[in-house]
């Protein structure tokens, strides 16, 4: 059965164009079928009807590490590599039940249900068992996870393409380049995603020039062919400009400052938004809650530091239009024939009311959980007893 949203104000098309009196007609599959702006009509003709409230696409964020949600807070005083390197931290969830593991990423994905994400792209360790496991934490849920997995062999890897949407490497240095080579090979001929991290640390650049005379940027666009890069934090800015176009660049301001690592190249990107998707993640959850709004926030404020002043509306495209472009995905937009993976924001609600601007209201003031009157995913309403 269809369904229909009347809304005082939506953020509609690639632009999020704030328009006016908007009609959202929902199909029996969850997608939108029609939009309609300045409509005017008996709103107790809708199903659904918002009169002091913005319509807007779910979010979504760009990067995580929900497997070592069963160690939050634990590496509080440690470095990059004590919490994530070979030998770290985020191993211990190995010390965690299997049942534990799964429980703490569903407990999360829940986490980021009630503050409106519709997708994550996560980077997920432990092979084959770890997709499993991240795979059972997500049944039945109202949320979509892009799992990029990590292949502890190149057997594990093969079974490991039938259950993700791609690969997401440590680094470029993580396995011999020729094994990388049939990784690639076998990846792109399935049309999957490549990640990698590249430039989190100035150890894995001077690492890669060691071992294979270029840094680990260039090693990755060399061997990878990535559809997307995560952090940059320490790239040569020389090098940047290599990055082929239409690629999905993602920052992770909070875990960086999280490890006192060096803020990352927005600006650039940003400034060379014509050629490259931005987008924003929050990386691991022991170091960082999955809200990527705060994460927006925060990273919105610092780029004020740098010059900077990135509007409500363009800050708000790096967590819904950019990633839904940069990874051809039928969400984060509000257009027809894309999923009706949308929000309702109070505007008179207790932070909102009274701001002279809807979407800088729902940038800087909303809280999702507190002010969403609706949500929804592929076109069903979310409930608050699941959140």
């Amino acid at each position: 059965m269809t369904s229909n949203i009347f809304c005082r104000y939506a953020l509609l098309g690639d632009q999020l164009i704030l328009e006016e009196n908007v009609e959202i007609l929902i199909s029996n599959e969850g997608k939108i079928e029609e939009i309609a702006v300045n409509v005017q009509k008996d709103i107790s003709s809708f199903n659904y009807h918002f009169e002091h409230h913005i319509l807007i696409p779910k979010f979504i964020n760009s990067h995580t590490h929900l497997g070592d949600a069963t160690i939050k807070d634990s590496a509080l005083n440690s470095s990059l590599d004590e919490a994530v390197g070979p030998k770290g931290l985020k191993y211990h969830v190995k010390l965690f039940s299997r049942e534990e593991r799964i429980d703490a990423m569903r407990i999360t994905l829940l986490d980021m249900i009630s503050e409106g994400i519709s997708t994550c792209i996560d980077f997920r360790e432990g092979g084959l068992e770890g997709v499993k496991e991240l795979l059972e934490a997500v049944e039945g849920l109202p949320i979509e996870v892009l799992i990029l997995g990590r292949p502890e062999s190149f057997s594990d890897f093969q079974l490991l393409l039938n259950h993700v949407t791609g690969i997401g490497y440590s680094t470029p240095l993580s396995y011999p380049l020729e094994e990388i080579r049939k990784h690639v090979e076998s990846t792109l001929r399935r049309n999957k995603i490549i990640a990698t991290h590249i430039g989190e640390s100035i150890h894995v650049i001077q690492t890669s020039k060691k071992k294979f005379g270029k840094s680990d940027l260039l090693t990755a666009l060399e061997y990878l062919e990535p559809r997307m890069l995560i952090h940059l934090n320490y790239s040569d800015e020389k090098e940047l400009c290599q990055i082929p176009d239409s690629t999905l660049i993602v920052f992770c301001p909070r875990s960086n400052a999280y490890f006192n690592l060096q803020f990352p190249p927005v600006k650039y990107f940003l400034e060379e938004s014509s050629r490259y998707f931005v987008g924003v993640g929050t990386d691991n959850v022991m170091t960082t809650p999955p809200n990527v709004l705060d994460e927006l926030r925060w990273l919105v404020l610092r780029l004020k530091e740098q010059g900077l002043n990135l509007s409500p509306r363009q800050a708000i495209k790096l967590i819904t239009v950019n990633p839904s472009r940069g990874l051809h995905l039928l969400s984060g937009i509000l257009e027809v024939d894309y999923w009706a993976d949308l929000m309702v924001i109070d505007l008179q609600g207790k932070g909102t009311k009274y701001s002279v601007d809807p979407i800088a209201a729902l940038l800087f003031r909303a809280v999702i959980s507190n002010d969403c009157k609706l949500n929804m995913f592929h076109g069903k309403v979310i409930y608050p007893e699941i959140w």
